[in-house]
């Protein structure tokens, strides 16, 4: 399998940086009760410590705008942020999809995780056609996005996430019992220049979470596409 970053990405980010570690998810019940754990940890302290006008925020919706990415776009962390300040706060959904959004709330990076045994052939992150066909999680049928969106699809024209790495298509979005995981982390400045400590942080926490280090792939303008 092949990942690729489109280059109209870096017409408009060109210092974006995306984080790619590949995952063998094994977790014990022990583990899967740290991951639980660590979720509800992370959410009090992100809630008690929201950043007001967040410059992390700011920046990727300032990319979302060159890219033409409408006010629907929401950067995944805020978004999950007001998830975790409602009543019920964010659910448990597995190991993985825990330390995921976990890692998400302590770090308010963009973090998502797939599950490569739904993924046909290649992924690439660009530019809809108009002819992908996406389902999100909680949609009653398949739609189609809008020509020029940006998404994450793959050979098949499968649509993984709409809006960058916004919302995950149903088929693809790590659940309790993948097993072939891929999460992305994305990066803009100044976090890109501390690609190396966010990777390596998430590998210690998978480790400790899910078993298994992963192995890490950089994505970049001067490296937009890597091989598994």
């Amino acid at each position: 399998m092949r990942e690729r970053i489109d280059m109209a990405v870096f017409a408009a980010a060109p210092n974006f940086i995306r984080l790619s570690l590949r995952l063998r998810v094994q977790p014990s019940p022990q583990q899967s009760d740290m991951a639980r754990d660590f979720l509800r940890e992370m959410s009090a302290m992100a809630v008690q410590n929201r950043v007001a006008n967040d410059p992390r925020m700011a920046a990727w919706r300032s990319a979302y705008a060159e890219l033409g990415l409408g006010p629907e776009a929401l950067p995944p962390p805020e978004a999950l942020l007001a998830w975790a300040e409602l009543p019920q706060g964010v659910p448990s959904q597995g190991a993985l999809r825990d330390c995921v959004h976990g890692y998400m709330l302590c770090h308010r990076l963009p973090t998502a995780a797939y599950d490569l045994a739904a993924v046909s052939g290649d992924l690439w992150l660009r530019p809809s056609r108009g002819g992908e066909h996406f389902q999100g999680l909680g949609d009653d049928r398949p739609s189609n996005p809008p020509i020029n969106e940006l998404i994450l699809a793959d050979s098949a024209d499968q649509v993984l996430a709409r809006h960058w790495h916004g919302a995950q298509g149903a088929a693809t979005a790590g659940v309790p019992n993948t097993t072939d995981a891929l999460v992305h982390i994305d990066l803009l400045p100044p976090d890109a220049a501390d690609a190396a400590r966010f990777g390596g942080a998430f590998q210690e926490l998978a480790e400790e979470l899910l078993g298994d280090r992963g192995e890490l792939r950089v994505l970049g303008f001067e490296q937009a596409m890597v091989g598994w």
